[in-house]
């Protein structure tokens, strides 16, 4: 009696096993959708939906079963134009696009709703069973364009102050009591002197003639001419001046040596003159 129990249930257990692996390896289901449900500041360009479902429904009979069980309402609960493609390259992929070619405008900050209907079906003619929502809502472009104005008038402002900046410090730069010299007009030194023209000229020419010169010779007077140093050995304590190099063969070349050959010579020097005398 124990024995046939045992079967039983062992056998129970492998058909409830066998059922639950044949329901997980032929359930029809969305996997995953983008926007996801609830998702904000979704795009108003190209407003959709992909949807990512567990098995293809991409087959001439799915597609034609399925034309009506796919749709976006806005706010208001008024169903926009749109357009289902079913992918045949990736298993389970199908967009669903707002129209605009029926002249759909996506609204500003607005929310949208797909409702997938419970008798979508597969290839395989399994039904999804449940109606899904997804929800979702599009960016406050109001608000986008005020942060994107805010920012350029703030950069443009940086770049006038920058500005305004340079052009103090180059006025703050220059002299503000330099004499502005003008322009040398012939006609009117002539008229005012009774000169003619040739001769108003002539003395114009001359007198930037000296003027240059004297600038030039100002100009050289400013540069300081280096200072030679003919003797280093008055200015330098144990540097002495030679009237002549130490001979190559010379042994001893040290400071006292120096010292003896300057006193030699010296000596030598002061017995020639008073020769000569």
């Amino acid at each position: 009696m124990k024995k046939l129990s045992l079967i039983a249930i062992l056998t129970s257990i492998m058909i409830m096993a066998s059922s639950a692996f044949c329901f997980a390896d032929g359930g029809f289901d969305l996997v995953s959708s983008y926007p996801e449900d609830g998702q904000t500041n979704t795009s108003m360009e190209n407003l959709g939906v992909k949807l990512t479902f567990s098995k293809p429904l991409s087959s001439a009979e799915a597609q034609k079963a399925n034309a009506d069980k796919l749709a976006i309402y806005d706010e208001d609960g008024k169903a926009i134009p749109v357009q289902i493609l079913f992918s045949d390259d990736e298993k389970g992929l199908v967009l669903v696009l707002a129209d605009v070619d029926e002249g759909f405008v996506a609204k500003n900050n607005s929310e949208y709703k797909l409702v997938i209907s419970g008798d979508l079906v597969d290839n395989d003619g399994d039904v999804l069973g449940a109606d899904k929502t997804v929800s979702f809502k599009t960016y406050n472009q109001r608000v986008n364009n005020m942060v994107n104005m805010v920012m350029m008038m703030v950069m443009f402002g940086g770049i006038m102050v920058l500005s305004l900046k340079q052009n103090n410090d180059k006025e703050e730069e220059a002299p503000k009591d330099a004499p502005k010299e003008a322009a040398f007009n012939p006609y009117k030194e002539a008229k005012r002197t009774g000169k003619t023209v040739e001769e108003v000229m002539e003395e114009q020419a001359k007198k930037e003639a000296k003027a240059a010169k004297k600038k030039a010779r100002k100009k050289k007077a400013e540069v300081q001419p280096e200072k030679k140093i003919d003797n280093c050995a008055e200015l330098l304590n144990n540097v002495y001046h030679v009237h002549a190099p130490a001979p190559v063969n010379k042994e001893d070349r040290s400071v006292e040596a120096l010292k003896a050959l300057r006193k030699a010579e010296s000596k030598k020097s002061k017995n020639t003159g008073s020769k000569k005398k």
